[in-house]
C-alpha cells in the first residue's frame, strides 16, 4: 500500500510540473508581443514602408506576379520647357532665309577722312557708300577707279559685296580712305594678297596733309606782297 501511495504521488508531481510551466509561459509571450509592437511603431515613425508580400502584389490574368515599377526621382519638366520649340536639325538650317554674318573688316584713312569697310563674300558685286550706290555717291570717274584699284590688282573684283561708312574730308580724301580700307580688309580675307597690295601702294597710309596756316602769312607759306615804302 505504501508503494502504491508513492507511485501516485510521483505521478501527481509529474502532472503538476507542465501545468506550472504553462502558467509561467503567458507572461513571456505577452512580453514578446509588446516588443514586436514597439518595433512596428518605431518603423512607422521612421517612415519605412512595409514590404509588400507576394499575396498582396497585383496578379495578372495568367497568374504571374507583376513587379512594382521603381519610382523615378528625376524632376518633371516645367511648362516652359514643354512649350519650347524643338531645335531644327542641321539639314534644315540651310533652308532658312537668313543672311550670312561673315565679313572682313578694314579701316582706311586719307587726309581727314576715315572709312569703315566691310567685305561680305557674295556673288553680288556691289559697293554701297553711306547707303548709296558707288556711282551715285562719287560723280567723278577718277575717284571710282581709285577706290577699285585694290580689287583689280588682286583679281577679286566681283567676289565681295562691299559696304562703306565714310565721314570727314572731301570727295577725293574719302575715295582714298575707301581704297585704303578695302586693301586692309582684303589682307584679312587672304593674307597672301599682302605682297601685291604692298607693291601697288594701297596698304600705305598717305601721310600728306594740308599744312596749317602760319601767323603773319596768308596761308601756310604764302606771304603778303613786300612793300619797301
Amino acid at each position: 500500500m505504501a508503494e502504491d501511495r508513492e507511485v501516485a504521488e510521483e505521478r501527481q508531481a509529474a502532472e503538476e510540473v507542465p501545468e506550472a510551466a504553462e502558467a509561467a509561459s503567458p507572461p513571456k509571450m505577452e512580453e514578446e508581443a509588446a516588443e514586436t509592437s514597439l518595433e512596428v511603431t518605431a518603423s512607422e515613425e521612421a517612415g519605412a514602408t512595409p514590404a509588400v508580400s507576394e499575396a498582396e502584389a497585383p496578379v495578372t490574368e495568367e497568374g504571374s506576379v507583376v513587379e512594382a515599377a521603381p519610382v523615378s526621382e528625376e524632376p518633371t519638366p516645367s511648362g516652359d520647357a514643354e512649350r519650347a520649340e524643338p531645335v531644327p536639325p542641321l539639314a534644315e538650317l540651310d533652308d532658312l532665309d537668313r543672311q550670312t554674318d561673315i565679313y572682313y573688316y578694314g579701316t582706311g584713312r586719307r587726309k581727314t577722312a576715315s572709312a569703315q569697310v566691310r567685305l561680305y563674300p557674295s556673288k553680288e558685286a556691289v559697293i554701297i557708300v553711306n547707303d548709296l550706290a558707288m556711282e551715285e555717291y562719287f560723280s567723278r570717274t577718277g575717284d571710282i577707279m581709285l577706290l577699285k584699284r585694290p580689287l583689280q590688282v588682286t583679281a577679286t573684283e566681283g567676289m565681295f559685296r562691299i559696304t562703306v561708312k565714310v565721314r570727314g574730308g572731301g570727295i577725293n580724301g574719302q575715295a582714298g580712305a575707301i581704297r585704303h580700307g578695302i586693301a586692309r580688309a582684303l589682307t584679312r580675307a587672304n593674307p597672301e594678297l599682302r605682297g601685291a597690295l604692298r607693291r601697288e601702294g594701297s596698304l600705305t597710309r598717305d601721310p600728306r596733309m594740308k599744312e596749317r596756316k602760319k601767323p603773319g602769312l596768308k596761308r601756310a607759306r604764302k606771304a603778303p606782297q613786300y612793300t619797301k615804302r
